[in-house]
C-alpha cells in the first residue's frame, strides 16, 4: 500500500509542478485556480485508474488460484468478496496521495509572489521527491543517496522541461 501513495504523491507533485510552472505568466491567483483544478483532476484519475486496474489484477490473480486448485469455483467465495473493497482502497489511497502530492506545490502560492511561489515550489518539491528517494534506497537497500539523487534529478528536469517550453510559448515581459 505505500507503494501505491508513494506513486500518487509523486505523480501528484509532479504534475502540479508542471502545472504552476507552466501557468507562471498568469497571477497566483490563476496558477492556484489551474493548480487545483489540475490536481483535483489528476487525484479523480488516478484513483479511477488504480482502481480500475487493480480490481482487474485482483480478479486475475483470483482465476489464477482457482485454475491451480483444478476444480473449485472461486466465485461467490471469501476472497472474491474482499476483491472490491481492496480495489476501493488501493484507488482511494494512490487517488488521495495524487491530492496530497499536488497540494505541495501549491501552497507557496498562497504566500508568497508569484516568481518566488514557483521557486519555492520547485525547491519544496525537489526536497519531497528526494525524501522519497532516500526511502526507496533504504527499502530496496540501494544507495540511499544516489536514489535520492536520481529522483531530485528527474524532479528537476521536469521543472526545466516545462519551464522551457513555458517560456517558448509565452513571451518575455520584460
Amino acid at each position: 500500500m505505500i507503494g501505491k501513495f508513494l506513486r500518487g504523491f509523486v505523480d501528484g507533485s509532479l504534475s502540479t509542478l508542471g502545472i504552476v510552472i507552466g501557468a507562471s505568466a498568469a497571477s497566483s491567483v490563476i496558477i492556484i485556480a489551474a493548480a487545483v483544478g489540475g490536481t483535483l483532476a489528476n487525484g479523480i484519475s488516478n484513483f479511477l485508474s488504480a482502481y480500475s486496474a487493480e480490481g482487474v489484477q485482483q480478479y486475475k490473480e483470483l482465476r489464477i488460484i482457482e485454475e491451480a486448485m483444478v476444480s473449485k469455483d472461486m466465485k461467490g467465495s471469501e476472497a472474491e468478496s474482499q476483491v472490491p473493497r481492496r480495489t476501493l482502497i488501493i484507488g482511494a489511497i494512490d487517488g488521495a496521495a495524487t491530492v496530497v502530492g499536488g497540494g505541495i506545490p501549491i501552497l507557496p502560492y498562497l504566500f508568497l509572489p508569484a516568481f518566488d511561489a514557483m521557486v519555492t515550489a520547485v525547491g519544496v518539491v525537489v526536497v519531497a521527491i528526494s525524501i522519497i528517494g532516500v526511502y526507496l534506497g533504504k527499502l530496496s537497500r540501494r544507495n540511499i543517496m544516489l536514489s535520492a539523487l536520481k529522483m531530485a534529478v528527474f524532479c528537476i528536469a521536469v521543472a526545466g522541461v516545462v519551464y522551457l517550453i513555458q517560456s517558448l510559448i509565452v513571451p518575455s515581459q520584460s
